[in-house]
């Protein structure tokens, strides 16, 4: 099988970030206590270690119960199998699908390690400004973020139909004579 433009994509692209996201969590979760905060640009953006038992923004944290990590296996292997069906159909020469499909894939991983390694995702990024605070989340979650946004893209930018070959018609020789049809 050939390497083509969507594998080389998928290839690089999904394990770069997981790698990034596992490295960033890892990296915060020894150097910070659960709720210590650093501030980072001050007033907009800090590091804060929080532990995300629940859904997206911690959503029904405390209703999961002991099943959470094994519930969050089944919506992503759902995930994994839609990605994989619409990275089968995807164009070999395609960019932004493969690139969003790479980007969603790493970001669901991201968290799943999360959840078995520690029993809750890893959260640490918090912007906020004044009173306002944006819900806290990881690199694998700005993955997830920004692969979906590049699948609404994807899917409003108009199909390009398959070329057609180009087909010269020879013209009649003429004879002269205007041909009249009866």
């Amino acid at each position: 099988m050939k390497l083509v433009r969507k594998h080389w994509i998928i290839l690089l692209l999904t394990p770069s970030v997981l790698l990034l996201d596992q490295i960033s969590k890892l990296v915060v979760h020894r150097a910070f206590h659960p709720y210590q905060a650093r501030q980072i640009i001050p007033g907009f953006l800090e590091f804060l270690l929080v532990f995300n038992r629940g859904l997206v923004f911690g959503l029904f944290s405390d209703r999961l119960g002991p099943y959470s990590t094994w519930i969050f296996l089944g919506i992503t292997l759902v995930a994994f199998g839609i990605i994989v069906h619409l990275f089968l159909r995807t164009d070999h020469r395609a960019l932004l699908l493969p690139s969003a499909l790479s980007l969603v894939l790493a970001g669901a991983l991201g968290n799943l390690i999360d959840r078995f390694r520690w029993g809750y995702v890893v959260d640490f990024i918090n912007l906020y400004y004044g009173r306002f605070s944006w819900p806290t989340f990881n690199v694998a979650d700005m993955a997830i973020t920004i692969g979906i946004i590049l699948l609404l893209i994807d899917s409003f930018r108009p199909e390009k139909s398959p070329q057609a070959p180009a087909v010269e018609l020879e013209e009649e020789p003429s004879s002269g004579e205007d041909q009249c049809i009866q």
